[in-house]
């Protein structure tokens, strides 16, 4: 009995790689928009900024309509925020106002993503995704504008922030779109895909309280462009 199961597994192995690739591989161009969440009293979400993204696709498929999408992305996640700071001027003299930062963060994600696709609808077939995203941060910058509460002149400047945030930023993603074959296993893998950092991004405490600490989510949402061999 072992041996007859055995040889009928062999059997529908063999033929769904005979029908389909068990592996396809390709490349990914997105744009991107990108804004802060957060849970922290008095952090405010200022805006969406526009970024962008490249990378490596690959999808392993466990059925013909159903795969693990993953690779590689090189993120470029824009946002901008506001937040309580202070600055100490000298030993005896902190000036609190509020800091409202244009923040550039790169970030190489890995993606696990399940894959649903439905079978040909004319010449397209529809997917639908959801899965996880594992981001390691590579640098982050920020334009930053300080309005002192006492009602002098504003301080604006540039630099790295890296130290604000956390190496590492966990995301739910949700996608959907559609394919465009082109010739034999070739085609075109377009949509949209929201990804939802759900754990906090930044570390450290707050400049003008420190009993409060740093807390926001970098989200987006794109547009990709895939081309899969």
């Amino acid at each position: 009995m072992r041996k007859i199961v055995f040889v009928v597994f062999l059997f529908t192995t063999f033929n769904l790689t005979a029908q389909h690739k068990p592996f396809q591989f390709g490349f990914k161009g997105a744009a991107n928009i990108g804004w802060f969440g957060s849970n922290a009293k008095d952090y405010s979400n200022e805006g969406v900024e526009f970024g962008g993204s490249w990378g490596f696709v690959a999808d392993i498929y466990l059925m013909e309509n159903y795969s693990f999408t993953s690779g590689f992305d090189v993120v470029y996640l824009n946002g901008s925020m506001s937040y309580p700071y202070a600055i100490q001027d000298t030993i005896d003299n902190v000036t609190t106002g509020r800091m409202e930062s244009k923040f550039k963060t790169k970030y190489v994600e890995v993606p696990i993503i399940f894959t649903m696709k439905t079978k040909e609808i004319g010449k397209l077939r529809y997917f639908g995704q959801i899965g996880f995203g594992m981001g390691f941060l590579l640098n982050a910058k920020a334009d930053n504008t300080f309005t002192p509460d006492n009602g002098s002149e504003q301080v604006s400047e540039e630099g790295a922030h890296s130290d604000l945030f956390k190496t590492t930023r966990q995301s739910l993603i949700i996608g959907a779109g559609i394919e465009i074959p082109l010739s034999g296993s070739t085609y075109i893998r377009t949509g949209i895909k929201y990804d939802n950092a759900f754990i906090n991004v930044m570390k450290g405490n707050n400049r003008a309280d420190l009993t409060v600490a740093n807390d926001a989510r970098n989200n987006f949402m794109e547009l990709n462009l895939s081309i899969i061999f």
